[in-house]
């Protein structure tokens, strides 16, 4: 088995129990994870997707100064991942539609330039697992959730159902300083969402080449759509 397919299988086994309370046995996944995501380039995205998962674990278990630390590092490590991203080989796509053809022809180049963009936002979208998980540990709580909940927007959708999360510890905050309007828009803009989510996860990764081998975009949503949104309270 290659290591992009070993790094999805441990890292899947990790959400699993993260998600089921187990943390012990997450971290210990994501821990076997992070050691494959060695054998990757140093700025792939699953390297930064897994230094959050285990700052999400030390967040769990109360070690804030060590959840601390592990999120600085997740944060540098997307940010590293945007030279990633820069270079990933893009996936081949239908360009039959008028559209296409023409901006092809008058400005070449133009097409993949927007498929990086739009991959750039994606990248935005798994960096803010990061941001939302150690908001509780920032300066400025408030400030990083209303960046996550940008981002997620931006990379996903504003029907993304972690927006509703972010929203919902928004709203707490904003309650809890006073500010009972804006606490009122978070909890309707997380309404909003929890009528009509759209999830975003394991069932929504492309599907691999038939060689075995995944693609790069691939590889960047097994970063994003594996790392949970898990905003905790102050």
């Amino acid at each position: 088995m290659s290591a992009d397919r070993r790094w999805e299988a441990r890292t899947l086994e990790g959400l699993a129990a993260f998600r089921a309370g187990r943390i012990e046995a997450a971290y210990a996944a994501w821990r076997s994870a992070s050691a494959i995501g060695r054998a990757f380039a140093a700025d792939d995205p699953r390297r930064a997707a897994s230094r959050t998962h285990l700052a999400l674990c030390h967040a769990a278990q109360g070690d804030a100064a060590s959840a601390r630390r592990a999120f600085r590092r997740a944060l540098r490590a997307w940010e590293a991942a945007e030279a990633w991203v820069a270079r990933m080989a893009l996936p081949q796509r239908a360009r039959s539609s008028g559209f296409h053809l023409r901006l092809q022809t008058k400005h070449p180049g133009a097409y993949d330039a927007l498929a990086r963009a739009e991959f750039a936002r994606l990248l935005g979208a798994g960096r803010a697992a990061a941001l939302a998980g150690c908001a509780h540990l920032a300066r400025d709580p408030v400030a990083a959730l209303e960046e996550a909940h940008a981002k997620r927007v931006a990379g996903l959708s504003w029907r993304d159902a972690d927006c509703a999360l972010i929203c919902r510890a928004l709203a707490g905050l904003r309650q809890e300083a006073g500010e009972d309007a804006a606490a009122l828009d978070a909890r309707s803009r997380a309404a909003a969402i929890e009528r009509d989510p759209v999830r975003f996860g394991p069932e929504r990764l492309s599907a691999a080449a038939g060689d075995g081998s995944p693609s790069d975009l691939r590889r960047l949503e097994a970063a994003v759509y594996l790392t949970p949104v898990v905003p905790r309270p102050r």
